[in-house]
């Protein structure tokens, strides 16, 4: 037994129940993240909480950026927690400094929380957005929009509507050449796909938990590089942010010199509580074998649906513009919708007339199998 299988045996006891195919929407809770947040629920039911408890409740907060920068290769001080992504995009795009006319350029592809916090910030029309092809995004595209008043490269790393994912390499260069700044929201790759920011710098990240990271909603974190931390001044402050946090005893504003100037307020220790040993356990698995197996099943769903003739791989993507994400597409005749593919066993995402799915290193070719026999015969 491999290591993944063993994982998903002692770990995900829904992979008995299911062909679990929707991390894209949610990923399964593993075991170890599911106790370690009872545990804090339950020692909060049975002893309560007081000052040396918060403060034990800080240093396990502090430390575990040391866990969220091993893995992409950053640094702890370069580490803020917050809400979700939606929430902690705006810490850049709200703070950043801009040069009057300033123009942002994003992807036709991308969830909505991008293009809008930056029409929030530079307006609708100075926001510009490129456009697919076929569910693929071309870096030509996005460079092409780019001017001498470009100040912003914004993007998904992996598009949730098609599953693409960017050629970082490419897309960072050339904002480094440049002086763009670079910002991400890794949501739909975190704990699947490996990043390196040291290998292709990013000036800020920000992802949710509660998808490949298998955490609960309302808690995440983002990475801002020191290159650019003092450009990005915080609009929003609170008492947590502040260098000695715990002293209250006269108002001095005296902001820390790194990314936690950004919390303004307790975050959520049962969610922490919960991805501490989702990271772990991915970091335990390693990340490049991580990234291996989610790739090798992809390959596997791709060409099982190549067998099938009523059913296609939306874009075909090259496997370097692959991710943990794939659309199937259907016949425009099939009623398919997620109750029935639920009610046989199977969890996806139908969207119009595709279905979502989306591989973690918990599934295996069995569910592919389930997946593809199940539309193999299904006459809608």
């Amino acid at each position: 037994m491999d290591k993944f299988e063993k994982i998903r045996r002692e770990q995900y006891p829904m992979t008995e129940k299911w062909a679990y195919l929707d991390t894209s929407t949610s990923g399964m809770i593993a075991k170890r993240t599911k106790d370690a947040m009872i545990a804090y629920i339950e020692d909060r039911f049975e002893n309560g909480l007081d000052g040396a408890k918060l403060n034990e409740n800080w240093a396990f907060g502090d430390g575990l950026r040391d866990t969220v920068a091993e893995m992409f290769h950053a640094d702890s001080e370069e580490i803020f927690f917050g809400e979700a992504a939606s929430t902690m995009i705006n810490v850049f795009s709200s703070g950043v400094l801009l040069k009057e006319n300033a123009n942002v350029v994003t992807s036709g592809l991308t969830f909505p929380s991008t293009p809008y916090t930056w029409m929030n910030r530079v307006g609708v029309e100075n926001v510009r957005i490129a456009q697919p092809v076929d569910g693929k995004m071309p870096p030509e595209n996005l460079f092409a929009l780019v001017d001498e008043n470009t100040a912003v490269l914004s993007l998904c790393l992996v598009e949730n509507t098609t599953g693409f994912r960017h050629d970082l390499k490419k897309i960072s260069d050339f904002c480094q050449e440049r002086g763009i700044y670079l910002v991400l929201d890794i949501t739909q790759c975190v704990g699947a796909m490996e990043i390196d920011v040291k290998e292709t710098p990013v000036d800020c990240f920000v992802t949710s938990s509660f998808k490949w990271l298998g955490g609960l909603f309302g808690i995440g974190f983002g990475y801002m590089s020191k290159r650019v931390m003092a450009q990005v001044p915080p609009v929003y402050v609170g008492w947590t942010g502040n260098k000695n946090r715990m002293d209250h005893s006269k108002y001095v504003l005296n902001l820390e010199d790194n990314a936690r100037k950004y919390e303004t307020g307790i975050p959520n220790w049962v969610g922490l509580k919960g991805i501490e040993q989702s990271m772990q356990q991915y970091l335990e698995l390693g990340k490049k074998d991580v990234e291996a197996y989610i790739l090798e099943l992809v390959d596997e769903l791709y060409a099982k649906v190549a067998e099938v003739p009523h059913l296609q791989v939306l874009g075909n993507f090259p496997k370097e513009n692959r991710s943990g994400i794939v659309y199937i597409n259907f016949p425009a005749e099939w009623e398919m919708s997620n109750a029935i593919l639920k009610e046989n066993g199977i969890r996806a995402n139908v969207s119009g007339k595709a279905i979502r799915v989306a591989l973690h290193y918990y599934n295996n070719r069995a569910d592919i199998e389930k997946l593809i026999g199940f539309l193999r015969e299904y006459k809608g």
